[in-house]
Protein backbone atom coordinates (compact mmCIF):
# COMPACT_ATOMS: atom_id res chain seq x y z
CA UNK A 1 0.00 0.00 0.00
CA UNK A 2 2.70 2.77 0.48
CA UNK A 3 4.19 2.00 -2.53
CA UNK A 4 0.89 3.52 -4.47
CA UNK A 5 0.52 6.12 -1.70
CA UNK A 6 3.57 8.08 -1.80
CA UNK A 7 4.23 8.47 -5.57
CA UNK A 8 0.36 9.37 -5.71
CA UNK A 9 0.66 11.98 -3.17
CA UNK A 10 4.03 13.50 -5.06
CA UNK A 11 1.92 13.44 -8.34
CA UNK A 12 -1.11 15.22 -6.33
CA UNK A 13 1.34 17.97 -4.80
CA UNK A 14 3.15 18.31 -8.39
CA UNK A 15 -0.28 18.80 -10.05
CA UNK A 16 -1.01 21.94 -7.46
CA UNK A 17 2.69 23.12 -7.76
CA UNK A 18 1.89 23.16 -11.59
CA UNK A 19 -1.45 25.13 -11.85
CA UNK A 20 -0.37 27.83 -9.08
CA UNK A 21 3.08 28.08 -10.92
CA UNK A 22 0.92 28.63 -15.02
CA UNK A 23 -1.64 30.71 -13.52
CA UNK A 24 -0.72 32.12 -10.24
CA UNK A 25 -3.79 34.47 -10.42
CA UNK A 26 -6.36 31.89 -12.20
CA UNK A 27 -9.71 31.78 -10.17
CA UNK A 28 -12.94 29.03 -10.67
CA UNK A 29 -16.35 31.04 -10.40
CA UNK A 30 -18.76 28.67 -8.52
CA UNK A 31 -22.50 29.95 -8.32
CA UNK A 32 -23.82 28.88 -4.98
CA UNK A 33 -27.45 30.21 -4.03
CA UNK A 34 -27.15 32.93 -6.36
CA UNK A 35 -23.74 34.12 -5.06
CA UNK A 36 -21.10 34.41 -7.10
CA UNK A 37 -17.64 32.54 -5.21
CA UNK A 38 -14.45 33.08 -6.58
CA UNK A 39 -11.80 30.45 -5.56
CA UNK A 40 -8.15 30.28 -6.81
CA UNK A 41 -7.46 26.92 -8.74
CA UNK A 42 -4.56 26.02 -6.61
CA UNK A 43 -6.87 26.15 -3.49
CA UNK A 44 -8.91 23.94 -4.99
CA UNK A 45 -6.64 21.84 -6.55
CA UNK A 46 -5.23 21.61 -2.95
CA UNK A 47 -8.64 20.94 -1.67
CA UNK A 48 -9.36 17.80 -4.20
CA UNK A 49 -5.32 16.09 -2.56
CA UNK A 50 -6.64 17.04 0.97
CA UNK A 51 -9.89 14.85 0.40
CA UNK A 52 -7.86 12.15 -1.93
CA UNK A 53 -5.32 12.11 0.92
CA UNK A 54 -7.84 11.59 3.81
CA UNK A 55 -9.86 8.86 1.44
CA UNK A 56 -6.67 7.10 1.41
CA UNK A 57 -5.88 6.92 5.18
CA UNK A 58 -9.11 6.35 6.21
CA UNK A 59 -8.56 3.13 3.89
CA UNK A 60 -5.78 2.25 5.50
CA UNK A 61 -6.42 2.45 8.83
CA UNK A 62 -9.47 0.00 8.34
CA UNK A 63 -7.69 -2.16 6.86
CA UNK A 64 -5.41 -2.25 9.92
CA UNK A 65 -7.95 -2.82 12.10
CA UNK A 66 -9.86 -5.47 10.31
CA UNK A 67 -6.12 -7.11 10.20
CA UNK A 68 -6.12 -6.92 13.74
CA UNK A 69 -9.43 -7.83 14.37
CA UNK A 70 -8.72 -11.54 12.16
CA UNK A 71 -5.48 -12.22 14.47
CA UNK A 72 -6.98 -12.05 17.74
CA UNK A 73 -9.66 -14.19 16.53
CA UNK A 74 -7.54 -16.44 14.90
CA UNK A 75 -6.03 -16.72 18.25
CA UNK A 76 -8.81 -16.92 20.81
CA UNK A 77 -10.31 -19.75 17.91
CA UNK A 78 -6.49 -21.22 18.52
CA UNK A 79 -6.79 -21.35 22.75
CA UNK A 80 -10.05 -22.94 22.75
CA UNK A 81 -8.83 -25.58 20.09
CA UNK A 82 -6.29 -26.27 22.71
CA UNK A 83 -8.40 -26.11 25.40
CA UNK A 84 -10.87 -28.53 23.72
CA UNK A 85 -7.91 -30.89 23.33
CA UNK A 86 -7.44 -30.74 26.97
CA UNK A 87 -10.65 -31.81 27.87
CA UNK A 88 -10.63 -34.74 25.23
CA UNK A 89 -7.92 -36.14 27.33
CA UNK A 90 -10.59 -36.46 30.36
CA UNK A 91 -13.53 -37.43 28.64
CA UNK A 92 -12.93 -41.31 29.72
CA UNK A 93 -12.43 -40.47 32.56
CA UNK A 94 -15.82 -38.30 32.58
CA UNK A 95 -17.99 -40.74 31.14
CA UNK A 96 -16.84 -43.51 33.39
CA UNK A 97 -17.52 -41.71 36.36
CA UNK A 98 -20.80 -41.10 35.24
CA UNK A 99 -21.76 -44.56 34.58
CA UNK A 100 -20.56 -44.85 38.11
CA UNK A 101 -23.00 -41.90 39.18
CA UNK A 102 -26.01 -43.92 37.52
CA UNK A 103 -25.43 -47.41 38.74
CA UNK A 104 -24.85 -46.30 42.10
CA UNK A 105 -27.53 -43.90 41.72
CA UNK A 106 -30.08 -47.20 40.96
CA UNK A 107 -28.61 -49.37 43.86
CA UNK A 108 -29.83 -47.03 46.28
CA UNK A 109 -25.82 -45.63 46.90
CA UNK A 110 -26.05 -42.31 47.15
CA UNK A 111 -22.81 -42.09 49.27
CA UNK A 112 -20.88 -43.35 46.07
CA UNK A 113 -23.04 -41.73 43.24
CA UNK A 114 -22.25 -37.96 44.88
CA UNK A 115 -18.55 -38.97 44.99
CA UNK A 116 -18.64 -39.82 41.14
CA UNK A 117 -20.49 -36.73 40.27
CA UNK A 118 -17.73 -34.84 41.73
CA UNK A 119 -15.20 -36.21 39.52
CA UNK A 120 -18.18 -35.35 36.76
CA UNK A 121 -18.81 -32.21 37.20
CA UNK A 122 -14.44 -31.49 37.83
CA UNK A 123 -13.94 -32.58 34.52
CA UNK A 124 -17.24 -31.34 32.62
CA UNK A 125 -17.82 -28.34 34.27
CA UNK A 126 -21.83 -27.52 36.25
CA UNK A 127 -24.34 -27.85 33.59
CA UNK A 128 -27.65 -29.01 33.13
CA UNK A 129 -26.16 -33.11 32.82
CA UNK A 130 -24.96 -32.40 36.49
CA UNK A 131 -27.76 -31.46 38.03
CA UNK A 132 -30.25 -33.71 36.18
CA UNK A 133 -27.81 -36.49 37.87
CA UNK A 134 -28.42 -34.30 41.51
CA UNK A 135 -31.92 -34.87 41.26
CA UNK A 136 -31.82 -38.54 41.15
CA UNK A 137 -29.27 -38.47 44.12
CA UNK A 138 -31.25 -35.66 46.35
CA UNK A 139 -34.67 -38.00 45.49
CA UNK A 140 -33.01 -41.02 46.71
CA UNK A 141 -31.63 -39.27 49.83
CA UNK A 142 -35.31 -38.15 49.79
CA UNK A 143 -34.35 -34.29 50.50
CA UNK A 144 -37.40 -32.66 49.54
CA UNK A 145 -36.50 -29.35 49.77
CA UNK A 146 -33.26 -29.21 48.17
CA UNK A 147 -34.80 -31.54 45.14
CA UNK A 148 -37.96 -28.91 45.00
CA UNK A 149 -35.03 -25.80 44.81
CA UNK A 150 -32.88 -27.50 41.80
CA UNK A 151 -36.26 -28.39 40.07
CA UNK A 152 -37.26 -25.08 39.65
CA UNK A 153 -33.68 -23.99 38.79
CA UNK A 154 -34.23 -26.73 35.56
CA UNK A 155 -37.64 -25.36 34.86
CA UNK A 156 -36.13 -22.20 34.03
CA UNK A 157 -34.38 -23.66 31.20
CA UNK A 158 -36.56 -24.77 28.54
CA UNK A 159 -34.02 -27.93 27.51
CA UNK A 160 -34.83 -29.10 30.69
CA UNK A 161 -38.37 -27.90 31.87
CA UNK A 162 -39.94 -31.03 32.06
CA UNK A 163 -37.25 -32.48 33.74
CA UNK A 164 -37.78 -30.13 36.32
CA UNK A 165 -41.50 -30.31 36.30
CA UNK A 166 -41.81 -34.28 36.50
CA UNK A 167 -39.26 -33.59 39.49
CA UNK A 168 -41.47 -31.31 41.20
CA UNK A 169 -44.69 -33.06 40.42
CA UNK A 170 -43.00 -35.90 42.36
CA UNK A 171 -41.58 -34.00 45.27
CA UNK A 172 -44.58 -32.30 45.64
CA UNK A 173 -46.97 -35.52 45.79
CA UNK A 174 -44.53 -37.32 48.21
CA UNK A 175 -44.68 -34.22 50.59
CA UNK A 176 -48.51 -34.41 50.15
CA UNK A 177 -48.58 -31.49 48.92
CA UNK A 178 -51.01 -32.62 45.97
CA UNK A 179 -52.81 -29.17 44.96
CA UNK A 180 -49.56 -28.09 44.07
CA UNK A 181 -48.42 -31.04 42.14
CA UNK A 182 -51.63 -31.16 40.48
CA UNK A 183 -51.02 -27.39 39.54
CA UNK A 184 -47.51 -28.52 38.27
CA UNK A 185 -49.11 -31.78 36.66
CA UNK A 186 -51.14 -29.54 34.35
CA UNK A 187 -49.00 -26.97 33.40
CA UNK A 188 -47.14 -29.81 31.75
CA UNK A 189 -49.87 -31.65 30.04
CA UNK A 190 -50.84 -28.04 27.96
CA UNK A 191 -46.54 -27.95 27.14
CA UNK A 192 -46.67 -31.87 26.13
CA UNK A 193 -48.90 -34.73 26.34
CA UNK A 194 -46.83 -37.51 24.10
CA UNK A 195 -45.08 -38.39 27.88
CA UNK A 196 -46.18 -41.13 29.41
CA UNK A 197 -45.55 -39.74 32.96
CA UNK A 198 -47.22 -36.98 31.88
CA UNK A 199 -50.34 -38.59 31.55
CA UNK A 200 -50.40 -40.91 34.09
CA UNK A 201 -49.23 -38.14 36.42
CA UNK A 202 -52.28 -35.76 35.49
CA UNK A 203 -54.51 -38.86 35.36
CA UNK A 204 -53.73 -39.87 38.78
CA UNK A 205 -53.77 -36.16 40.64
CA UNK A 206 -57.21 -34.99 39.06
CA UNK A 207 -58.30 -38.20 40.40
CA UNK A 208 -56.96 -37.61 43.81
CA UNK A 209 -58.69 -34.07 43.37
CA UNK A 210 -62.25 -35.55 42.21
CA UNK A 211 -61.82 -33.87 38.99
CA UNK A 212 -63.30 -37.07 37.30
CA UNK A 213 -64.16 -34.99 33.90
CA UNK A 214 -61.09 -33.76 33.90
CA UNK A 215 -59.24 -36.74 34.26
CA UNK A 216 -61.45 -38.66 31.02
CA UNK A 217 -60.02 -35.70 29.48
CA UNK A 218 -56.29 -36.67 30.01
CA UNK A 219 -57.31 -39.94 29.62
CA UNK A 220 -58.77 -39.22 25.91
CA UNK A 221 -55.88 -37.40 25.13
CA UNK A 222 -53.57 -40.49 26.14
CA UNK A 223 -55.30 -42.32 23.76
CA UNK A 224 -55.12 -40.10 20.89
CA UNK A 225 -50.79 -39.56 21.49
CA UNK A 226 -50.98 -43.46 21.74
CA UNK A 227 -49.26 -42.62 25.51
CA UNK A 228 -51.80 -45.66 26.91
CA UNK A 229 -51.90 -49.41 26.43
CA UNK A 230 -55.52 -50.22 25.70
CA UNK A 231 -56.32 -52.24 28.29
CA UNK A 232 -54.89 -49.41 30.83
CA UNK A 233 -57.25 -47.02 28.98
CA UNK A 234 -60.32 -48.97 29.52
CA UNK A 235 -59.77 -49.79 32.77
CA UNK A 236 -59.17 -46.29 33.75
CA UNK A 237 -61.95 -45.11 31.63
CA UNK A 238 -64.14 -47.27 33.19
CA UNK A 239 -63.15 -45.93 36.74
CA UNK A 240 -63.70 -42.14 35.81
CA UNK A 241 -66.68 -43.16 34.13
CA UNK A 242 -68.37 -45.05 37.50
CA UNK A 243 -67.02 -41.82 39.74
CA UNK A 244 -68.77 -39.43 36.99
CA UNK A 245 -72.08 -41.68 37.37
CA UNK A 246 -71.90 -41.41 40.69
CA UNK A 247 -71.27 -37.93 41.17
CA UNK A 248 -74.24 -37.49 39.10
CA UNK A 249 -76.79 -39.52 40.94
CA UNK A 250 -75.70 -37.68 43.85
CA UNK A 251 -76.68 -34.26 42.13
CA UNK A 252 -80.43 -36.54 41.21
CA UNK A 253 -79.25 -36.31 37.22
CA UNK A 254 -80.72 -39.50 36.38
CA UNK A 255 -80.00 -39.63 32.80
CA UNK A 256 -76.29 -38.54 33.39
CA UNK A 257 -76.28 -41.37 36.23
CA UNK A 258 -77.19 -44.15 33.29
CA UNK A 259 -75.26 -42.84 30.61
CA UNK A 260 -71.87 -42.55 32.43
CA UNK A 261 -72.37 -46.19 34.25
CA UNK A 262 -72.72 -47.67 31.03
CA UNK A 263 -69.97 -46.18 29.29
CA UNK A 264 -68.03 -47.90 32.45
CA UNK A 265 -69.68 -50.95 32.26
CA UNK A 266 -69.13 -50.89 28.31
CA UNK A 267 -65.23 -49.71 28.86
CA UNK A 268 -64.56 -52.84 31.15
CA UNK A 269 -67.13 -55.49 31.81
CA UNK A 270 -64.93 -56.79 34.69
CA UNK A 271 -64.96 -54.13 36.42
CA UNK A 272 -67.26 -55.40 39.37
CA UNK A 273 -68.37 -51.56 41.03
CA UNK A 274 -69.88 -50.52 37.82
CA UNK A 275 -71.78 -54.24 36.77
CA UNK A 276 -73.21 -54.30 40.35
CA UNK A 277 -73.91 -50.53 40.04
CA UNK A 278 -75.88 -50.87 36.68
CA UNK A 279 -77.28 -54.06 37.29
CA UNK A 280 -79.10 -52.38 40.52
CA UNK A 281 -80.30 -49.57 38.02
CA UNK A 282 -81.97 -52.06 35.81
CA UNK A 283 -83.54 -53.20 38.86
CA UNK A 284 -84.65 -50.23 39.73
CA UNK A 285 -86.35 -50.17 36.11
CA UNK A 286 -88.07 -53.08 36.59
CA UNK A 287 -85.67 -54.76 33.91
CA UNK A 288 -84.87 -57.66 35.60
CA UNK A 289 -83.66 -59.78 32.69
CA UNK A 290 -80.70 -57.34 31.84
CA UNK A 291 -79.90 -57.34 35.45
CA UNK A 292 -79.53 -60.92 35.69
CA UNK A 293 -77.82 -60.92 32.55
CA UNK A 294 -75.21 -58.42 33.74
CA UNK A 295 -74.69 -60.06 37.23
CA UNK A 296 -74.20 -63.81 35.72
CA UNK A 297 -71.50 -62.28 33.60
CA UNK A 298 -69.48 -60.23 35.99
CA UNK A 299 -70.01 -63.34 38.01
CA UNK A 300 -67.82 -65.72 36.03
CA UNK A 301 -65.22 -62.87 34.91
CA UNK A 302 -64.56 -61.09 38.81
CA UNK A 303 -66.79 -63.19 41.52
CA UNK A 304 -67.58 -61.28 44.82
CA UNK A 305 -69.86 -61.21 47.77
CA UNK A 306 -71.63 -58.07 46.54
CA UNK A 307 -72.18 -59.98 43.31
CA UNK A 308 -74.46 -62.71 44.55
CA UNK A 309 -75.77 -60.43 46.88
CA UNK A 310 -77.29 -58.03 44.42
CA UNK A 311 -78.46 -61.35 42.02
CA UNK A 312 -80.15 -62.71 44.98
CA UNK A 313 -81.94 -59.54 45.62
CA UNK A 314 -83.29 -59.88 41.99
CA UNK A 315 -85.59 -62.25 43.47
CA UNK A 316 -86.50 -61.26 46.73
CA UNK A 317 -90.19 -63.26 46.59
CA UNK A 318 -88.27 -66.39 46.95
CA UNK A 319 -88.47 -69.07 49.66
CA UNK A 320 -85.54 -69.71 51.79
CA UNK A 321 -85.48 -73.14 49.72
CA UNK A 322 -86.17 -71.45 46.40
CA UNK A 323 -82.87 -69.26 47.59
CA UNK A 324 -80.31 -71.91 48.03
CA UNK A 325 -81.77 -73.84 44.97
CA UNK A 326 -80.93 -70.43 42.94
CA UNK A 327 -78.08 -70.23 44.72
CA UNK A 328 -76.59 -73.70 44.04
CA UNK A 329 -77.46 -72.61 40.07
CA UNK A 330 -75.88 -69.42 40.47
CA UNK A 331 -72.86 -70.83 41.76
CA UNK A 332 -72.23 -73.28 38.69
CA UNK A 333 -70.99 -70.32 37.04
CA UNK A 334 -67.95 -69.31 39.28
CA UNK A 335 -65.22 -71.50 38.69
CA UNK A 336 -62.69 -69.14 40.27
CA UNK A 337 -63.66 -68.72 43.67
CA UNK A 338 -65.38 -71.84 45.03
CA UNK A 339 -65.05 -70.34 48.96
CA UNK A 340 -66.85 -68.06 47.77
CA UNK A 341 -69.69 -70.35 47.10
CA UNK A 342 -69.48 -72.55 50.28
CA UNK A 343 -69.55 -69.15 52.49
CA UNK A 344 -72.91 -68.24 50.53
CA UNK A 345 -74.18 -71.33 50.38
CA UNK A 346 -73.49 -72.07 54.08
CA UNK A 347 -75.17 -68.52 54.70
CA UNK A 348 -78.41 -69.66 53.04
CA UNK A 349 -78.40 -73.32 54.45
CA UNK A 350 -78.56 -72.10 57.88
CA UNK A 351 -81.84 -69.71 56.89
CA UNK A 352 -83.48 -72.49 55.29
CA UNK A 353 -82.23 -75.13 58.37
CA UNK A 354 -80.63 -77.33 56.14
CA UNK A 355 -78.16 -78.05 59.41
CA UNK A 356 -76.12 -80.58 57.78
CA UNK A 357 -75.43 -79.05 54.50
CA UNK A 358 -74.40 -75.67 55.85
CA UNK A 359 -71.85 -77.70 57.76
CA UNK A 360 -70.82 -79.23 55.34
CA UNK A 361 -70.47 -76.14 53.48
CA UNK A 362 -68.34 -74.86 55.88
CA UNK A 363 -66.02 -77.75 57.06
CA UNK A 364 -65.41 -77.22 52.97
CA UNK A 365 -64.05 -73.59 53.31
CA UNK A 366 -62.49 -74.33 57.10
CA UNK A 367 -59.98 -76.92 55.03
CA UNK A 368 -58.98 -73.88 51.90
CA UNK A 369 -59.59 -71.17 54.24
CA UNK A 370 -58.65 -69.79 57.69
CA UNK A 371 -61.86 -69.07 60.00
CA UNK A 372 -63.40 -65.86 59.52
CA UNK A 373 -66.24 -63.78 61.12
CA UNK A 374 -68.92 -65.14 59.32
CA UNK A 375 -67.80 -68.25 59.58
CA UNK A 376 -67.38 -67.94 63.37
CA UNK A 377 -70.64 -66.53 63.78
CA UNK A 378 -72.68 -69.48 61.51
CA UNK A 379 -70.30 -71.91 63.96
CA UNK A 380 -72.08 -70.21 66.66
CA UNK A 381 -75.09 -70.39 65.34
CA UNK A 382 -74.68 -74.03 64.98
CA UNK A 383 -73.35 -74.98 67.63
CA UNK A 384 -76.02 -73.32 69.58
CA UNK A 385 -78.94 -74.27 67.80
CA UNK A 386 -78.30 -77.41 66.42
CA UNK A 387 -75.55 -79.09 68.34
CA UNK A 388 -76.97 -77.61 72.01
CA UNK A 389 -73.12 -77.02 72.92
CA UNK A 390 -73.51 -73.79 74.50
CA UNK A 391 -69.74 -73.73 74.97
CA UNK A 392 -68.68 -74.38 71.72
CA UNK A 393 -70.98 -71.81 70.65
CA UNK A 394 -69.68 -69.16 72.94
CA UNK A 395 -65.78 -70.70 71.97
CA UNK A 396 -66.59 -69.41 68.59
CA UNK A 397 -68.16 -65.65 69.48
CA UNK A 398 -65.04 -64.96 71.45
CA UNK A 399 -63.02 -66.38 68.26
CA UNK A 400 -65.17 -64.27 66.09
CA UNK A 401 -63.71 -60.91 66.98
CA UNK A 402 -59.83 -62.54 66.47
CA UNK A 403 -60.86 -63.96 63.24
CA UNK A 404 -60.31 -61.88 60.04
CA UNK A 405 -63.18 -60.12 57.75
CA UNK A 406 -63.88 -61.42 54.21
CA UNK A 407 -64.95 -59.53 51.67
CA UNK A 408 -61.95 -57.08 51.41
CA UNK A 409 -60.12 -54.88 49.40
CA UNK A 410 -56.48 -54.75 49.27
CA UNK A 411 -54.22 -52.12 48.12
CA UNK A 412 -51.88 -53.92 45.54
CA UNK A 413 -49.54 -50.86 46.19
CA UNK A 414 -49.60 -50.63 49.82
CA UNK A 415 -51.47 -53.22 51.13
CA UNK A 416 -53.63 -50.88 52.96
CA UNK A 417 -57.75 -53.34 53.55
CA UNK A 418 -61.12 -51.63 53.24
CA UNK A 419 -63.99 -53.44 52.96
CA UNK A 420 -65.70 -51.15 50.26
CA UNK A 421 -64.45 -50.55 46.62
CA UNK A 422 -62.43 -46.88 46.41
CA UNK A 423 -61.36 -45.35 43.52
CA UNK A 424 -58.06 -44.53 45.05
CA UNK A 425 -55.66 -45.27 48.07
CA UNK A 426 -55.48 -42.87 51.41
CA UNK A 427 -52.58 -44.69 52.56
CA UNK A 428 -50.14 -44.08 49.06
CA UNK A 429 -52.48 -42.09 46.73
CA UNK A 430 -52.25 -45.44 43.71
CA UNK A 431 -55.34 -44.85 41.77
CA UNK A 432 -57.72 -48.35 40.96
CA UNK A 433 -55.28 -50.16 43.13
CA UNK A 434 -57.96 -52.21 45.00
CA UNK A 435 -58.35 -55.95 44.75
CA UNK A 436 -61.05 -58.01 45.94
CA UNK A 437 -59.95 -61.08 48.48
CA UNK A 438 -62.20 -63.83 50.21
CA UNK A 439 -59.82 -63.05 52.78
CA UNK A 440 -56.69 -62.47 53.29
CA UNK A 441 -54.48 -65.41 54.33
CA UNK A 442 -51.53 -63.56 54.30
CA UNK A 443 -50.38 -59.56 54.64
CA UNK A 444 -49.57 -57.72 51.88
Amino acid sequence: MKKHIVPLICCSALIVFGVWALDQKGYAQIRWFRADINIPFWFLCALLFLLMFGVIALSVCLKYLIKKQISESVKKSTQIQNKIKLKKNDVDEAMFALLKTMTATTEGDMKTARKNLKIVESKIGRGTIVDVLELKILKGEKNFDALEKLSNKLMKNKDSELVGLKALVETSAKKKDFAKALENANRAFETRQDLYWVIENTFNLRALASDWKGAAEVLEAGKSKKMITPEKYRAMKAVASYEQALNAKKQDERLKFSKYLIEAYDADSSFEPAAVELAKFYESEGQINKADKILKSIWRISPTYDVAKAYLKLYKDDSPLERVQRMENFAMLNAKELSLNNLILAELDMKAKLWDKAKSEIEIFLINNPATKKIAHLMSQYEKTVSKNFDAAQSWEKRQKECPDENVWACSHCGQEILKWKPFCDKCGAVNSFEWFLCLKEKH
